[in-house]
């Protein structure tokens, strides 16, 4: 399923909301607006579910043809309550190009009727639930995803704070602990050592920087800004909307036990302030989620596991080239006996084999 048919099917529950809150005013002109928007649901979700099914509608398609075009595609299965549709749209006609009140009771029943349809197509023909169906349902299994189902949880509840705090969580999962300069608290460590460990930029990956510059738990993340512009970029997100999530959500940090900490930031926490931009806050966070993780499942690569090779000693100097004359990045920490490489090669003046190093497995 892609995102425009969830996008729609989501459509339709919307529209299908507010035409069942028209419907249930007291006002009879209500009734106008509760028709027409249960018939726009009703065309949102067929527009989904002709997209599913691969059926070929266009602007020119009458509402009526809707229901053969997607039969033809779904035999021998066949959309139901046809008839009750078609009369939903014969009084959204008069309605709205006539100015004929429609019947409260009738359209209280066919209110009914719309719900099975939803609820009995999305299961039998594209095998989701109408009530629960999300994007967020496109994102692959995970921690990001089980936060972003607690934030819709949280933002379905008001609780606009704990859906800032899981929206913020899901950034920090995909994005922010690959800037974590922990590592470095407790002393330095060796450049292909620290290039391993963090992509926080070098100056940053230093003990005396921890030192100094980390006042609380949040501190420990320290983003290289052109890296991550480029890797924002790359996905295919927008640079602004990721730098307004971040910029309006509290700060999170989680240590390696995987306890959760939030900077409980009263500004950003306002509940003002967060009432008026929790629903793009979560809609934007599960966009830029949508998109690392569709762009992750459509590359393809290689199903490789690096062989890992044992040493012949301990700190092997670590080349910067395929060259014993080039710069020595490193040499591999004492106490290591075994390394992954992910390729070897001649070298550039025909001598070798070199081994590419992959990663160190400490005795």
């Amino acid at each position: 399923m892609n995102i425009e048919v969830v996008r729609r099917l989501c459509l339709a529950r919307h529209l299908h909301q507010l035409g069942l809150g028209s419907l249930g005013s007291a006002n009879d002109l209500h009734l106008f607006s509760g028709v027409n928007l249960l018939q726009d649901a009703v065309e949102a979700f067929l527009l989904a579910v002709a997209d599913f099914v691969g059926a070929g509608l266009d602007e020119r398609t009458q509402f009526a043809k809707y229901f053969d075009i997607i039969n033809d595609k779904i035999e021998p299965k066949q959309l139901p309550f046809k008839n009750q549709l078609l009369r939903l749209n014969r009084l959204r006609v008069d309605s709205k190009h006539h100015g004929i009140q429609p019947a409260r009771d009738e359209c209280q029943r066919l209110a009914v009727y719309v719900l099975e349809f939803f609820d009995e197509v999305s299961t039998s023909v594209m095998g989701v639930s109408f009530a629960t169906v999300s994007t967020i349902d496109l994102l692959e299994t995970g921690e990001t995803k089980e936060q972003l189902l607690e934030a819709k949880q949280a933002l379905e509840a008001s609780d606009a704070a704990r859906c800032a705090i899981c929206c913020r969580k899901a950034i920090y999962l995909e994005f922010e602990r690959q800037y974590d300069v922990s590592e470095f608290k407790d002393g330095d460590k060796s450049p292909l050592v620290a290039a391993l460990a963090s992509e926080a930029p070098f100056y940053a990956k230093r003990k005396d920087y921890v030192d100094r510059e980390v006042k609380d738990p949040t501190d420990f993340i320290v983003y290289d800004h052109t890296e991550l512009e480029q890797k924002l970029l790359t996905q295919g997100i927008d640079t602004t909307t990721f730098w307004n999530v971040w910029r309006l959500t509290p700060e999170v940090y989680r240590f390696k036990d995987k306890t959760w900490v939030v900077k409980h930031e009263f500004r950003k926490l306002d509940s003002k302030t967060l009432n008026a931009n929790i629903e793009y806050l979560f809609n934007a966070t599960v966009d830029i989620i949508l998109a690392i993780h569709s762009k992750r499942q459509s590359t393809r690569q290689l199903a490789f596991d690096a062989p890992t090779f044992e040493l012949k000693e301990q700190q092997v100097r670590v080349y910067e080239k395929a060259d014993t004359d080039s710069r020595i990045v490193g040499t591999t920490p004492e106490g290591v006996v075994q390394m992954q490489c992910d390729y070897r090669v001649a070298g550039l003046r025909g001598d070798g084999p070199y081994w590419h190093v992959y990663c160190f497995e400490q005795n």
